[in-house]
């Protein structure tokens, strides 16, 4: 691998690496505004520059690469770098003095307030002081549809959204206009982002406050935000996300890149707007048994009294729910998994699975088998099962396996049913006991690529909600001896 320099720091990378990507790797963070490492480099900022012995002219680090070593000479340094010359100093000085000639001093009411590139590297490489003397070019915000809203008086033209609709979700929905000091990011005539199932990921890319989503606008300010990284349940990726939430109340999710992992930069809306069901609306029920409130002395009596027990696992939950909940069954043959949601793939590159299911290989490497539900009804039609324990979540069961497991539960002497929220198959089995969401617990994952995921816990649960684990060890307790 060739050797470079940077501040006089040696160090070895790859043939073709980014000068912006290299200078991470000493711990020097170089500001930019429209690089992106999941989108082509354009070099419209100007905000990254370096200054390369040997180059006449500063240059951009986030198209220049580091070129080969020579042959004759592999040890040679091939490039040497510098971040913190008085040049390069003016310059970003340059930059930031352009790009505030125009834009508001909308802090205050401004949604991306506390986590600005702008507010931050004004701070860092601004000069504190604007020569502007004329009236600033001005615009009313726009709607890009129901979901995203645009304030032009902010947008920098980093041009980041306009290449996501082009490269990523393949929409183009977004141009740039009016070329020139009337310059403007908008949608092309007739054209909205409503018909985009990814246009969310602007907001995040918008290194500023020009795009803004319209369900979180104006309602909370970000550093009250406490920042807990999770998993969507959306697919079988597991796609890691941020939930950022305050008062035990969700306010967003956020995509959470890993690094290398170019796939994760990006999730869908559907994702994304999935944080309302993580707010419990009401307190959750009870413990029940037969319709009517019940301890767990009393659901412990039932299940243990009924015989053969049978477990059922829909891989929506985690791997520790998993396994504690196979430890209910009567023997490793008697765990079954549920859940048959399949989502549409719109992006093949980034959504490599069409199963909905995020964890059905985490129960699969448990011993849970799916698809074979048919066999359970049998073995509880003759009676060689008694009692069924279900861990559902009715939002991945299609009306066909619901059916089929409604079947299963009327046909036990005794079912079980443990639930997030309450549903119809819920209440038709002989018991019910509430679950912890995967946001008010901690536990992990294996997604459909075999990579384990884990996830923390973000909320309180209500009174009377636990996890799983907790649930199986009352169940399984042996009861006192009078």
């Amino acid at each position: 691998m060739p050797t470079i320099k940077i501040n006089d720091v040696a160090l070895s990378v790859n043939p073709g690496t980014l000068v912006l990507d290299a200078c991470r790797t000493v711990g020097i963070d170089i500001p930019h505004y429209c690089y992106h490492p999941a989108l082509t480099p354009v070099a419209t900022c100007r905000m990254c520059l370096v200054e390369i012995k040997g180059q006449p002219k500063l240059a951009t680090s986030c198209t220049t690469t580091v070129p080969p070593a020579p042959k004759d000479n592999p040890e040679a340094v091939v490039m040497e770098v510098f971040t913190n010359t008085p040049a390069v100093a003016d310059a970003r000085a340059g930059v930031m003095e352009f790009l505030l000639i125009n834009h508001p001093l909308d802090c205050p009411i401004c949604d991306q307030a506390g986590e600005c590139k702008l507010q931050d590297y004004s701070y860092h490489y601004g000069s504190g002081d604007s020569r502007m003397g004329e009236v600033k070019r001005r615009y009313r915000y726009e709607d890009l549809g129901a979901k995203i809203v645009i304030d032009k008086n902010r947008c920098i033209h980093c041009t980041r959204c306009v290449r996501f609709t082009r490269e990523i979700s393949g929409g183009g929905e977004l141009t740039v206009a009016s070329r020139g000091s009337r310059l403007e990011v908008t949608t092309y005539t007739g054209k909205s982002m409503d018909q985009n199932p990814y246009a969310g990921n602007v907001v995040d890319l918008c290194p500023v406050g020009a795009l803004t989503s319209r369900d979180f606008r104006f309602r909370k300010r970000v550093w009250y935000l406490k920042s807990v990284p999770s998993i969507s349940r959306h697919s079988a990726l597991g796609s890691p996300i941020w939930i950022d939430h305050e008062g035990n109340k969700v306010y967003r999710l956020r995509p959470r890149p890993l690094e290398g992992k170019e796939t994760t930069h990006f999730i869908s809306d559907e994702e994304r707007y999935a944080y309302t069901h993580y707010n419990r609306e009401e307190q959750a029920p009870a413990a029940q048994l037969n319709g009517a409130e019940a301890s767990m002395d009393e659901i412990r009596e039932a299940l243990q009294s009924a015989g053969p027990v049978a477990v059922i696992g829909q891989g929506t939950f985690g791997c520790d729910a998993a396994q504690r909940l196979g430890e209910l069954a009567t023997s490793t043959e008697l765990r079954y998994g549920s859940g048959d949601r399949t989502i549409a793939v719109v992006l093949p590159k980034y959504q490599t699975s069409a199963d909905g299911i995020f964890n059905r290989r985490g129960f699969m490497e448990r011993g849970f088998r799916f698809g074979v539900l048919e066999e359970l009804l049998g073995r509880v039609t003759r009676r060689e099962v008694k009692a069924v324990v279900l861990l559902h979540d009715a939002g991945f069961t299609s009306a066909k396996e619901a059916e089929l497991l409604g079947q299963i539960l009327k046909a036990a002497a005794f079912s079980l049913a443990m639930e997030v929220q309450g549903s119809e198959l819920g209440r038709a089995a002989t018991a019910w006991l509430p679950i912890t969401s995967c946001a008010e617990e901690s536990d992990f994952i294996v997604n459909h690529d075999g990579e384990l995921r884990r996830y923390q816990k973000a909320l309180r649960p209500p009174k009377g909600v636990r996890t799983v684990p907790a649930w199986v060890k009352d169940l399984s307790a042996v009861p006192a001896t009078v």
